[in-house]
C-alpha cells in the first residue's frame, strides 16, 4: 500500500475535479491509472496481471457545487456574497460563474483556493483510511464521527468580551427573527429584551463571548456567557446561543458552549449552567453526552 504525501494527494485530487477523466489509483504506488479508451480496449495490456486498483474518491459535480454553496454562505462582504449568490443560481456554466465573481476579491478568492484544496484533501485522506483498513492497515487519519477537528478546518474560533457584542447583532436579531416565527411575540420580546439588557450593560459581572467564524468571514455562531458572582462564591452562565441556519447539524452549537465553559474555567469559574430560553431541538441529549446534567425544563402551553 503506498504512502499518502501531499504530491500523491495533490495528483488525486487534479484528476478528481476532471469530470471527464476517469481514473484508477495504483494501491503499490499511488499512481493515477487512466481509464481512456485506448487502455479499455487493450484491456490494461501495460499493467501487470493482478495489479492493485483502487477506485478513486468519489466526488461529483454536485459535492463541487455544495462547497460552493458552503462557502458562499459563510461570506461576510455584503457585494461579494451577491455576486457568489447569483453565480450559484445559473444553470449552465455556474462553476465558471463563481470562479468569476470571486477575481474582484483577492483575500476572499484565495480562502476559496484554500478551502477548496482542504475539503478534498480531507476527501482523500478519508478515502485513503478506508482503502488501508480494506487492506488489514490501520487507519492513519481521526475517525470519520470526531467532528471538532471537521469544525476546525472550516470555522476560525475566537473569543471576546462585551466589546465585540456589536458584531454579534446582527446574529442576535436573526435569532430573533426565528424565535418570533415560532413562539408567541409578548414571550419572544420579553425574553430577548431581558437577554439583550443582561449581555449588553455593564456592571461587575464579565461577559465571554466565543464566536465562529465561517472561512468566507462571516459570523456562523457565537455563544454569550456571563460571570456571575454570588456572595464569596461565582458560576458560569450560558445566557445565549445561536448557530446561523446554514451551518447547523455540525456540532458548531455544543462546541462554542464548551468553548465558553472552558474558557471561564481557566479564569478560576469551574461551575457551569445553561440557562436559556429557546434551547434548540436536541440540544439536550447532544450535552447530556458530554457530561452536562439537565436541571430542569421549561413548558409553554396556549389556551383557546
Amino acid at each position: 500500500m503506498f504512502e499518502l504525501d501531499d504530491t500523491i494527494s495533490d495528483e488525486i485530487l487534479f484528476a478528481m475535479e476532471n469530470q471527464e477523466m476517469d481514473f484508477m489509483v495504483l494501491a503499490e504506488t499511488g499512481a493515477i491509472v487512466l481509464l481512456n479508451d485506448d487502455a479499455l480496449d487493450n484491456g490494461f495490456e501495460s499493467l501487470e496481471d493482478g495489479v492493485d486498483l483502487l477506485s478513486p474518491p468519489a466526488w461529483t459535480s454536485g459535492d463541487g457545487y455544495a462547497l460552493m454553496e458552503a462557502f458562499a454562505a459563510g461570506v461576510a462582504d455584503p457585494e461579494a456574497r451577491s455576486g457568489l449568490s447569483a453565480a450559484l443560481s445559473r444553470g449552465r456554466g455556474v462553476f465558471k460563474a463563481f470562479k468569476k465573481a470571486l477575481e474582484p476579491f483577492a483575500e476572499l478568492e484565495r480562502r476559496w483556493f484554500d478551502y477548496k484544496h482542504n475539503a478534498m484533501a480531507r476527501r482523500i485522506a478519508e478515502w485513503y483510511d478506508e482503502a488501508r483498513i480494506a487492506h488489514g492497515l490501520e487507519r492513519l487519519g481521526p475517525e470519520p464521527d470526531e467532528a471538532d477537528d471537521l469544525l476546525s478546518n472550516d470555522f476560525s474560533f475566537r473569543f471576546s468580551g462585551r466589546e465585540g457584542w456589536q458584531e454579534c447583532l446582527p446574529l442576535f436579531r436573526q435569532g430573533l427573527d426565528e424565535a418570533l416565527s415560532t413562539f408567541p411575540e409578548p414571550l419572544v420580546e420579553y425574553e430577548y429584551t431581558s437577554l439583550e439588557r443582561e449581555i449588553s450593560e455593564g456592571g461587575k459581572e464579565g461577559l465571554v463571548l466565543a464566536i465562529a467564524e465561517a472561512v468566507g468571514g462571516a459570523i456562523a455562531g457565537i455563544a454569550a456567557a456571563r460571570k456571575i458572582f454570588v456572595a464569596d462564591s461565582s458560576f458560569g452562565k450560558l445566557a445565549y446561543l445561536y448557530v446561523a441556519p446554514e451551518h447547523r447539524r455540525l456540532g458548531l452549537g455544543r462546541r462554542l458552549t464548551e468553548a465558553a465553559r472552558e474558557r471561564l474555567a481557566k479564569d478560576g469559574i469551574p461551575r457551569f449552567i445553561v440557562d436559556m430560553p429557546f434551547v434548540p431541538s436536541g440540544f439536550g441529549s447532544s450535552m447530556s453526552a458530554y457530561g452536562y446534567e439537565s436541571f430542569g425544563p421549561r413548558y409553554i402551553k396556549m389556551s383557546d
